[in-house]
């Protein structure tokens, strides 16, 4: 995809630029027309849920047991430390388990681009075996924070699937969703908040928590610039 930015004003004096050129319009032109269609959109994106689809779909973790068997460990979506505490207290969970979430969000400053900034790109049509023309204000750098947490009872097992995540990001990890570039996904600690001071008939549950860092970019609402100059509403996998 080939993205540009547009600071172009009209240029009468150039006759052979037509309505068909980005450059013919002034950048006023655009933007008013995306702040009227973007006041008149109802939609809602869904660029968190398809980062998070696409780090429980590339997290595969497994461990060799005490009878040299291999086993995996699904991973949970959601915090669940409540849940986990009283089925272990009932006896009535199964170990080693995992879990990961969403623990926060913020601007990638170093990334930030000025305010109203537009950019151009391109889109093929399979249907009219042309490429399009699509404008919108820039993507919003943001960097999301996950935190991933292991409970095991068998502090090797817990060993195994620590070094197993910790090699997963060297030195760091490709996360691919539709329409978008690839993220990048960086592992940047990792910590052991197992509880100690437990009673002597008590069992002791071991658990790590590893903090992943993805870097990447919110998609902005594209529009289908037309060769008459009519700017029109484009649907994205990240808007419903």
């Amino acid at each position: 995809m080939n993205n540009s930015s547009i600071e172009h004003t009209y240029n009468s004096n150039n006759p052979e630029m037509g309505k068909s050129d980005p450059e013919f319009y002034g950048r006023s032109y655009f933007t008013d027309r995306i702040d009227k269609m973007l006041s008149e959109m109802k939609v809602s994106s869904v660029f968190y849920k398809e980062v998070l689809r696409s780090l429980l779909s590339s997290m595969k973790l497994s461990y060799i047991d005490d009878q040299s068997e291999y086993k995996e460990v699904k991973l949970h979506h959601g915090r669940q430390e409540r849940v986990i505490a009283k089925k272990f207290q009932e006896n009535n969970l199964v170990l080693p388990y995992s879990t990961v979430y969403q623990s926060a969000v913020s601007e990638d400053a170093e990334k930030r681009r000025a305010w109203g900034m537009l950019q151009m790109s391109t889109k093929w049509d399979d249907a009219t075996q042309r490429a399009q023309r699509v404008v919108s204000y820039v993507d919003i750098p943001v960097k999301i924070e996950y935190t991933l947490s292991i409970w095991s009872k068998y502090i090797a097992h817990l060993d195994q699937l620590s070094s197993q995540i910790r090699s997963n990001f060297n030195p760091h990890k490709n996360l691919t969703i539709k329409d978008t570039n690839i993220l990048k996904c960086y592992l940047s600690s990792e910590q052991d908040i197992s509880k100690t001071d437990v009673a002597d008939q008590e069992e002791r549950l071991l658990r790590k928590s590893f903090t992943i860092e993805v870097q990447g970019y919110i998609p902005s609402p594209k529009f289908l610039l037309t060769n008459t100059g009519k700017i029109t509403n484009l649907n994205t996998d990240f808007w419903i």
